[in-house]
């Protein structure tokens, strides 16, 4: 017999609470077994809600005591279950003091206050207080918070908390205390404790007032000196939030603490950011450019979100795009400032293909404001962050740089201090630029990629281009009923000769040589005057809008783009667009024949030394296996992959001396440094190594040793590891044993050790996997050896999809026992499973039978059911 599905939480059942908390003071008397927390709250009665009870949330608490105003209560005064703690009658204002017990040791799920290995911290996002103390742990609900923190000194030197610290003193018995003091008004999620013996480094930034702020990043000891990247991003952002946006920091002080067991990248909580240590920790010999990357742009992301998150937060779950997706176009756009704004944009998108369109044509598809959820912590997806960051782009795009900053001001105008919706978001845009945004609006509420057809002819008598579009938003598995959308589309058109032609289009706004067509019908039409020739159109430039485009470009049309066009996101486009098309012309026919005429469009990218370097070496990259799957109704794995190792084969071969010769050229930079130059040329050199082993010749992959035996950074020594990770060679075993002894007392490297073996495309990957779960190493109950490990064989699409269906007991089995450690990590490894409806019927029928044993569980998490219902729906 199945499960009882959850019950789903709705939008439209959203209700003010009866209650207010206008502050808490939290005392922690901290113990690995037996932590006693005392919360003593404020509490007023709003007056709409006469002679409600006060129902507060509470999860995995034991409750010691109750009181209201200092009298004790009765067991009739109360009630309680595995969930709510039911107060009958209460004052219409009052001082209610709960004190719970809790076991940090054993919360595996790294929710509320749980110990990281030596560390106690704690994770509050979405609803990790109610593990903490009874509350209404609801982002509503914003309170001032005191926090007092008692430890032994000897174990716990530092306590940290949210806010300012006020004050500090030794008991005793062995033990000291701190008090902190946020004097901000937050809701629960964005509470944090930290407590621990500690590295540390500091340092201070002054803001555009002259403020003096105190900066701190807390680590194991013996990793101080990877924070120092970190500490430069946070002030870089800290500096560029003011010069953009006239965002100052508004504490005395600002502290990051690193942990490795942590379920997401970072977490916001005022005043204290936790950061899993990958988000955190990088030095060359240790990070690759990728993880430098990641850390400037997740540092950013969290110091972001003090503004927009903080000071400004959601009313309630639904809205969660509200914040994550206004922030990550705010660290999109800094990273750009900071680094290459046109790999940038690439990589972006490159992201929300693989992962948000995925899951758009999926069964977990929904909108950027969801209408119900049964878990919330399932909705921590692409489309909330990456989906939602594109539509606050598209709003950028539409009012242009100057109103949208006049927006983003009046947002705060009216809203600083409250937790708000999206529509208040758009009311202060619309506010501040005067444009209806209304129509726009459906954006929010309807999930789906939309899909635009274009189609253009020339008038040579007249000079003008005539374009057509219709738009298509196809159903998906939340909904049937789709409408038009209003989004901007960012065109050029290029002459014979690859000139740039700016045209005259009626209704239109320009953006230099580009065109910004206003889209909102279902069929539209836009004609370009005064094109003195025939000319090739440049559509969707910039990605301007989250949407698929079909253009009737010949072969020869988007090797024109790749050679001329003026958009470097559009040239790149073009060639991932024309090898997409040519691979599957390749494996519908079966000829498995690689068009000449694509090689020397490859070529001219290979040979051309004007192209920027990181931005060629994205041009050279093919398009992915699961790209190609993108664009199949049934996956065809093993052909994609087949294909793919095809053209990999056939370029290497043909251009061999060319990749020779230009890597030898690469490798004269020798000094490492982090610009976008030096990493673009890094990345280009690696691409090379690539092609030059995929002829799997000895001399070939003896090369790939010698970069990985003398590489002076991680790039590329884990760079020249992958490489040899993907063939069946005695230079593969050698680089793996050394790698590992070279690196075994490091877990992030140790990640990188893991996802090469299990992403590998040599054969044998799922048994190698299945033993990798037993070396040292691998700890099941930290997410980024987890995450490492799975999730690198999941991305293994021919070996996880393996036609025996081995690949899939295999993960089930695996994603069953995290899910009695760690939901949030079980749920997120299932998303693997959205490509379910897309398998043939062999592969579906065998997966529906694992995926059935495990829904039947009794004990499966609502995390898990959720998306394994959908998927299997």
């Amino acid at each position: 017999m199945k499960n009882a599905p959850p019950k789903a939480t709705l939008l439209e059942d959203y209700r003010p609470l009866p209650f207010k908390i206008n502050t808490i003071h939290l005392t922690f008397e901290l113990d690995d077994k037996e932590t006693l927390v005392t919360a003593v709250s404020q509490i007023e009665r709003e007056r709409s809600a006469p002679g409600e009870p006060l129902k507060l949330n509470g999860e995995r608490l034991k409750l010691v005591s109750l009181e209201i105003d200092g009298r004790a209560l009765d067991e009739s005064d109360y009630s309680y279950d595995e969930r709510f703690l039911m107060i009958h009658e209460t004052p219409e204002s009052f001082e209610l003091t709960i004190k719970t017990e809790i076991n940090p040791s054993a919360n595996t799920t790294l929710e509320g206050l749980y110990k990281s290995g030596t560390i106690f911290c704690t994770q509050n996002e979405p609803e990790g207080f109610r593990r903490i103390t009874y509350f209404l742990d609801r982002p509503d609900i914003m309170s001032v918070y005191t926090t007092t923190i008692i430890a032994d000194k000897n174990l716990y030197p530092i306590l940290l908390s949210n806010g300012n610290k006020v004050e500090s003193g030794d008991l005793e018995d062995g033990r000291h205390w701190v008090k902190w003091n946020d004097p901000f008004p937050k809701p629960s999620y964005l509470y944090a404790l930290v407590a621990g013996d500690l590295g540390e480094i500091r340092d201070t930034f002054r803001t555009i007032s002259g403020r003096d702020i105190d900066l701190h990043i807390f680590c194991d000891k013996g990793n101080e000196s990877k924070c120092e990247f970190a500490m430069n991003a946070l002030k870089k952002s800290m500096k560029w939030d003011e010069e953009v946006y006239g965002l100052e920091y508004d504490l005395d002080i600002f502290m990051i603490v690193a942990v490795d067991a942590f379920n997401f990248g970072a977490m916001e909580n005022k005043g204290l950011n936790i950061f899993n240590t990958s988000c955190v920790l990088a030095d060359k010999s240790t990070a690759t450019d990728d993880n430098f990357y990641r850390v400037e742009g997740v540092v950013a992301h969290e110091y972001f979100h003090n503004w927009t998150g903080n000071r400004v937060t959601c009313r309630d779950w639904f809205q969660l795009t509200l914040k994550e997706g206004l922030t990550v176009f705010r660290d999109q756009e800094f990273s750009a400032d900071m680094n290459s704004r046109a790999v940038k944009r690439i990589e972006d998108v490159e992201s929300l293909r693989a992962a948000q369109f995925a899951e758009d044509a999926g069964p977990t598809a929904h909108p950027i404001k969801p209408k119900s959820y049964i878990e919330i912590n399932n909705f921590y997806t692409a489309t909330i962050y990456d989906k939602g960051a594109e539509v606050i782009r598209m709003i950028h795009t539409m009012l242009g740089k100057e109103n949208f900053r006049k927006g983003i001001d009046k947002y705060f105008e009216l809203y600083d201090g409250q937790a708000v919706t999206t529509e208040d978001f758009i009311h202060a845009m619309e506010q501040a630029s005067g444009v209806d945004l209304k129509p726009f609006t459906k954006w929010y509420h309807q999930s789906g990629t939309p899909e635009l057809d274009v189609s253009y002819q020339y008038d040579s008598a007249k000079q003008s281009l005539k374009v057509d579009l219709i738009q298509k938003n196809p159903s998906t598995a939340d909904e049937q009923e789709k409408h038009p959308l209003v989004f901007p589309l960012a065109c050029g058109i290029l002459s014979s000769e690859g000139s740039s032609i700016t045209p005259n289009v009626e209704g239109a706004r320009k953006n230099g040589d580009t065109v910004i067509l206003p889209v909102s019908k279902e069929s539209q039409t836009f004609v370009f005057e005064n094109v003195s020739s025939r000319p090739t159109l440049s559509v969707n430039r910039g990605f301007s809008a989250p949407i698929k485009v079909h253009v009737r470009y010949e072969h020869k049309d988007l090797m024109f783009l790749m050679a001329h066009d003026h958009d470097e996101f559009n040239r790149w486009d073009a060639s991932q667009e024309l090898g997409i098309r040519l691979m599957l012309e390749s494996l519908q026919d079966q000829s498995m024949k690689v068009s000449e005429d694509y090689l020397e469009a490859y070529g001219k990218v290979l040979k051309n030394k004007m192209l920027d370097p990181g931005l060629k070496a994205l041009c050279l990259t093919l398009p992915t296996e699961g790209t190609l799957g993108q664009r199949q109704s049934i996956i065809d794995f093993d052909g994609n992959h087949h294909v793919r190792e095809t053209y990999l084969s056939r370029i290497a071969t043909h251009y061999q001396n060319d990749f020779i010769d230009l890597y030898e050229e690469l490798s004269s930079n020798v000094n490492y440094q982090i610009d976008p130059e030096s990493i673009g040329k890094r990345s280009l050199r690696k691409l090379c190594l690539k092609y030059i082993a995929q002829t799997e010749k000895k001399e070939a992959l003896d090369l790939c040793l010698e970069s990985f035996k003398t590489a002076s950074n991680m790039t590329d020594q884990y760079g020249a590891l992958r490489i040899l990770a993907d063939y069946d060679c005695e230079q593969r075993k050698e680089a793996l044993e050394q790698f590992y002894q070279q690196w075994k007392g490091e877990q992030l490297v140790m990640c990188k050790w893991l996802t090469a073996q299990a992403s590998s495309k040599a054969k044998g990957a799922l048994d190698k996997t299945e033993e990798l779960t037993k070396d040292v190493i691998y700890d099941q109950k930290i997410p980024n050896l987890v995450r490492a490990l799975f999730g690198g064989f999941m991305q293994n699409h021919v070996q996880f999809h393996d036609s025996k269906g081995a690949g899939y007991a295999f993960i089930v089995e695996q994603i069953s026992e995290l899910d009695k450690i760690n939901p949030h990590v079980s749920a997120r490894l299932a998303t693997g499973f959205r490509k379910f409806g897309q398998l043939d019927s062999n592969r579906r029928d065998m997966l529906r039978k694992e995926l059935d044993v495990l829904l039947s569980k009794p004990d499966i998490s609502p995390h898990l059911y959720e998306i394994v219902s959908k998927c299997v729906k």
